[in-house]
């Protein structure tokens, strides 16, 4: 057997419309899709983007960040960006949708919602009246994907944002009823991610450490563990998504973006935009755009 020496990231598939793909499948025919590519989405890897998945029929076992997770009818599932995960077992049957979506388009409060789940919470049971609902949403959002219309973008993202904040809802509604148990790293980052707002993204992991009353090491220790990447990551993270927000919802230039971000000097807000995504923020725009 090989040694397995890498955990993969999955960028989103280029179909995407802007920033949001959908895929209905039977899952056997998913399977034999992927099985023509090395690094396939059943394997141990992690995605670049949040993935939300219905089933209509049969059942699907996850390893989610070493936790079992398994979605069935009747049941809804968010996977968070970066979270690494596999598929253990699965009925080959499976009906359903997934939903693939670039992380700037999920809203701050929906973003606070999912980033609090912890593994063995991202998966509902919900009732026959909640599932259609949803089901409905997402069956609208997939056939309009099909669609030659006008203004098919912002139909696509209006029906996406019912979606998005319905399944918000049902999360935040079950995290009052049962809290999970968390352990001191989850709770530190839990409290860290919250802190970061459009106000405080560009301070450092001292200043959100002092806050918390740790040390830097420690805020960073424990953010690492819980979610595989540094306090600087998901600074930085955070200011990319608003950056993006900006570029894709409002026709203002760069300059002023950047300095409605905080920047003192726009040429480095474009250099780091580029160093982080690998792409220009115009380039970033167009592409979405498109």
């Amino acid at each position: 057997m090989q040694k397995k020496t890498k955990i993969y990231t999955h960028t989103q598939d280029s179909k995407a419309i802007g920033g949001i793909d959908l895929i209905k499948f039977p899952l056997s025919e998913q399977l034999e899709k992927e099985s023509e590519h090395s690094e396939s989405p059943f394997e141990t890897h992690r995605d670049e983007y949040y993935i939300f998945a219905i089933l209509t029929k049969g059942y699907v076992d996850f390893v989610c960040d070493m936790e079992n997770i398994s979605l069935s009818r009747m049941s809804l599932m968010v996977l968070k960006p970066f979270q690494v995960h596999s598929v253990d077992k699965f009925d080959p049957k499976s009906e359903g949708y997934f939903i693939t979506v670039n992380p700037f388009l999920i809203p701050n409060i929906c973003n606070e919602v999912f980033q609090d789940l912890h593994a063995s919470e991202q998966v509902l049971k919900i009732s026959n009246e909640k599932h259609k609902e949803i089901l409905d949403t997402v069956s609208l959002l997939y056939h309009t994907f099909g669609q030659q219309l006008p203004n098919k973008q912002q139909i696509i993202n209006g029906l996406f944002m019912s979606f998005v904040y319905r399944v918000s809802n049902l999360f935040a509604d079950s995290e009052k009823k049962a809290k999970g148990k968390r352990n001191q790293s989850q709770l530190i980052t839990s409290k860290f991610q919250r802190m970061i707002t459009s106000d405080s993204m560009l301070e450092s992991a001292s200043y959100f450490a002092e806050k918390l009353n740790i040390t830097t090491s420690h805020l960073n220790d424990c953010v690492k563990e819980t979610t595989g990447n540094s306090v600087t990551y998901w600074i930085q993270n955070k200011m990319m998504t608003e950056a993006k927000r900006q570029l894709y919802y409002t026709d203002n230039d760069v300059k002023e973006i950047s300095f409605d971000l905080g920047f003192e000097d726009h040429t480095y807000f474009s250099r780091l935009f580029k160093k982080i995504s690998g792409e220009t923020p115009l380039s970033f725009r167009n592409k979405f755009r498109e």
